[in-house]
């Protein structure tokens, strides 16, 4: 009786169709966990980007304060001092808002990953047990 060596026993895998519906579902989890990871990414660039839009909201809510250009203001774009700061605290908020919906976003890609994660788990412990019974059918056929 010799021992069945690696390459025999994945070339009656590769004939095997239940171990090839199995690998098929490898392949289609890969597709799975690559989707939401780009959207996951895709996510975290909008916070990023949000984030930076803030900033400039916050810092042109900071030139909004005072009364020195409210002449001016007024005259060129139809708003004083004040409507401007209230203009940019809106767009402050849009802001935050944003990052808060992407952050969701970003956690529910995490949870399909794992979800992703668990189906692969449970998938490869299923090409571990065809591989077993694939092994072990052979070594019977090779005592017969």
């Amino acid at each position: 009786m010799t021992a069945i060596d690696f390459q025999t026993l994945n070339a009656a895998l590769d004939k095997d169709p239940k171990y090839q519906e199995l690998m098929d579902r490898v392949r289609s989890y890969n597709v799975e966990r690559s989707e939401f990871k780009q959207k996951q990414r895709a996510a975290l660039r909008k916070i990023i980007q949000f984030n930076s839009l803030e900033d400039v909201a916050m810092d042109r809510m900071g030139d909004s304060e005072g009364v020195d250009h409210d002449e001016t203001l007024r005259d060129c774009t139809g708003m004083d001092q004040e409507n401007w700061f209230w203009h940019w605290s809106g767009c402050q908020d849009v802001c935050f808002d944003s990052m808060v919906q992407a952050a969701i976003d970003v956690s529910n890609a995490q949870s399909m990953l794992d979800v992703v994660r668990d189906k692969q788990n449970v998938n490869g412990a299923l090409m571990d047990a065809r591989r077993n019974e694939v092994k072990a059918q052979m070594e019977k056929e090779q005592q017969s």
